[in-house]
């Protein structure tokens, strides 16, 4: 049983063919209608998919005439419905059969039939056996036409026939010279088309459409916006422009920063209405637009005029992603993509975890991870077979992050190895090294290191992989540092001990380990080859120190990274240990990180002075513990210490009430407390000194003084 599909081909096929000879001028309607068994004969052979020339023979033997007017008529008819073949086969037999006398446009249109047909080569055998009194200028602009379609590998036959054209002086319109601009602009050759440009200038030949749209891509190919604005502007009002030109031009004017133009240029692709253009216009709009809201008018036009389909969604949100409209490309997500019914597409998600975490939204980001994972047609299966279904191999890289970012180790490993295992893709060290790195996580060191050794060329073996081996090995540190340090020593060999990584592995091992000389044997290496240490590793060496209560060489290190050192808590809490096993109790108390700890040291103090109250309650307020400052700051009051005024205590407190809390009550209260125990020369002495905090709040601050 046909399809109704399939029976409306048929109707409309036979109509098609019932119609043939139905649209001819007055004059061969009256040709036709003196002939209708002759018609009736073309129209049968059609639809038995006979020979025409065999009817028309046939209609000559029965005594019947042809005049040429007939002929030209039929073959007219066959050419212009489309039946190429048909139309040949009556152009051969009216030549052989001499029904006529032919002319150059015969010739032409004949040779466009082969080329149709049969193809360029048999087009080209053909127009060998034209006599060359016949081969016009029609029929030489006709071959570049062809070569034009052919593409850049007929270039040197179009040069040769275009030399011809020229020798013959049919170079008198814009067709030929905008074929050739068309074949030299598939193959960015910009010499050649000036040279064209020129040869138009000197023969008075003024620029088509063609020719300017084919001229424009090739200095847009180019990024020369200065002759794409010239050109432009001698001959916008009289060329058409068409839409891969505006698009080209908006690239070329992207990639010279200029985004108001590119735009400018992608509202002019816009007007167009090509709907298959509205993903690439988005997409480009995504690096050009000022805002989204270009998108989401490309957008809007889009789902009026397509049915929605994953490419327009990976352009819609990845250009608002590259907007920086977070927010937006969540609610599409969400909103539409969820609810769209199209197939499922893990790039989609994938590409929006990507700028969940660009953005820092690490928990939406796994949320969604996590989300996709559970889908149907991923829930607790292999996701190989969905991998055959991936676009570039840069979309797959994208989803193996964020599988490793979401601790979705195993179907990272399983993403990778399939990658890894591709041999139609073309792999870098970094897909080995990731690879590597995530078979120790998931199978473990042994697996990893048999990896290493069985399964990575030895040209992918440089320093990504090597960092990621030495790597493997530092974070298991137990049993193998001897293995770690052969693999340091190996890199060394192979020249790969110049960047930070590998030195910070080592340091990170080093430090767990306590290994102290090791640590500095290692900073003079770095030292010697300038590189410098970043946070953690600068961390890792202050640890190592305050873990054997080198207090001297921790506190030159601290000294020496001030303007870098980020300390973290770990770093400080040992520090602080650190400090007070050699005794320095203010130091610790000014290095912890608990409020508990800065309790416990002050009680090993005992008596306190002004410095150590001073050392006390700054680190309370660091801490947060505001409370138990002024707690502290009544303590000094009455203390001993309190009779030796000493500004720094209560600007503190000060300070950090404007600062914080703005609490106007409790800075008014707190200097008034002290105006009733200090002399007016104290006073101003002390005013003096909280410039400061008059600064943060001047307008209480004159008040009250």
């Amino acid at each position: 049983m046909i399809s109704l599909h399939q029976h409306a081909r048929r109707i409309l096929s036979h109509s098609s063919k019932a119609r043939l000879f139905c649209s001819c001028s007055n004059t061969n309607r009256t040709i036709w209608a003196s002939n209708q068994t002759l018609q009736s004969q073309i129209e049968t052979a059609l639809n038995h998919k006979a020979k025409i020339s065999t009817v028309l023979e046939q209609w000559r033997q029965q005594g019947n005439k042809l005049n040429p007017s007939q002929v030209r008529g039929i073959f007219e008819k066959l050419r212009d419905s489309n039946r190429f073949p048909q139309a040949l086969e009556v152009s051969q037999w009216m030549a052989e059969r001499k029904i006529c006398s032919l002319v150059p446009e015969d010739y032409k249109a004949r040779f466009d039939l082969v080329e149709s047909v049969l193809g360029l080569e048999e087009a080209e055998k053909f127009l060998e056996r034209v006599p060359e009194n016949l081969r016009g200028e029609s029929m030489y602009t006709a071959l570049l036409k062809s070569y034009e379609k052919s593409g850049k590998r007929s270039i040197d036959r179009a040069e040769a026939a275009f030399k011809k054209m020229r020798e013959l002086g049919f170079l008198l319109k814009p067709s030929p010279y905008s074929s050739m601009t068309s074949l030299y602009s598939s193959t960015g050759n910009r010499g050649k088309v000036d040279e064209i440009l020129q040869e138009m200038k000197d023969n008075n030949v003024k620029l088509d459409s063609l020719t300017v749209n084919n001229v424009l891509r090739v200095y847009a190919a180019e990024s020369d916006v200065a002759s794409m604005e010239k050109l432009l502007e001698d001959w916008e009002e009289v060329a058409v422009l068409q839409l891969r030109t505006y698009l080209d031009m908006a690239k070329a004017y992207l990639r010279v920063g200029n985004k108001r133009e590119a735009r400018e240029m992608l509202l002019r692709a816009e007007d167009l209405k090509e709907s298959s253009s509205y993903e690439e216009i988005m997409r480009l709009y995504g690096e050009a637009g000022k805002s989204s809201e270009d998108v989401y008018r490309v957008w809007n036009l889009y789902k009026k005029t397509r049915k929605q389909d994953n490419d327009g969604f990976l352009a819609l949100i990845g250009s608002l992603l590259n907007l920086d409209d977070i927010n937006g490309a969540g609610e599409m997500y969400y909103r539409e993509y969820e609810c769209s019914g199209v197939e499922f597409d893990v790039r989609i998600p994938t590409m929006l975890v990507s700028g969940f975490r660009k953005e820092g939204m690490v928990k939406q980001a796994d949320n969604l991870m996590n989300k996709t994972l559970r889908n149907k047609r991923l829930a607790d299966k292999a996701i190989t077979p969905l991998l055959q279904e991936w676009g570039k191999p840069s979309e797959l890289r994208i989803l193996i992050k964020n599988l490793q970012d979401s601790n979705q180790f195993s179907k990272a490993l399983e993403a990778s190895s399939w990658l890894c295992d591709q041999k139609v893709i073309n792999l870098f060290p970094e897909d080995y090294a990731d690879r590597l790195d995530l078979t120790e996580k998931v199978l473990g060191l042994k697996e990893a290191n048999k990896f290493f050794e069985r399964s990575i060329p030895e040209k992918m073996k440089g320093y990504t992989v090597y960092s990621t081996l030495l790597n493997t090995y530092t974070r298991c540190y137990n049993q193998n540092v001897n293995e770690a340090e052969a693999i340091f020593e190996k890199m060394g060999e192979l020249g790969f001990l110049t960047k930070l990584s590998p030195f910070k592995s080592m340091i990170s091992l080093y430090s767990v380990l306590g290994k102290r000389i090791e640590i500095e044997n290692l900073l003079r290496k770095m030292e010697e080859k300038n590189i410098e240490l970043d946070s953690v590793t600068m961390n890792n060496v202050l640890r190592v120190n305050a873990y054997v209560s080198d207090v001297d060489l921790m506190d030159k290190h601290k000294s020496q990274w001030a303007d870098k050192l980020k300390l973290e808590v770990e770093t400080m809490d040992a520090m602080a240990t650190a400090y007070e096993k050699a005794g320095s109790i203010l130091k610790a108390i000014e290095m912890t990180t608990s409020t508990q700890e800065v309790y416990r040291l002050r009680k090993k103090i005992g008596e306190m002075g002004n410095e150590e109250y001073l050392r006390v309650i700054r680190s309370l307020l660091k801490l947060g513990d505001v409370q138990g400052a002024q707690e502290m700051y009544e303590e000094w009051e009455q203390s001993k210490g309190g009779a030796e005024f000493d500004a720094r205590i209560p600007g503190l407190l000060i300070s950090r009430y404007c600062e914080d809390e703005g609490d106007e009550m409790k800075v008014r209260q707190l200097l008034n407390s002290i105006r009733l125990k200090l002399n007016e020369k104290v006073i101003k002495l002390f005013m003096k000194d909280m410039a400061l905090a008059v600064l943060i709040y001047p307008t209480m601050c004159n008040d009250t003084f």
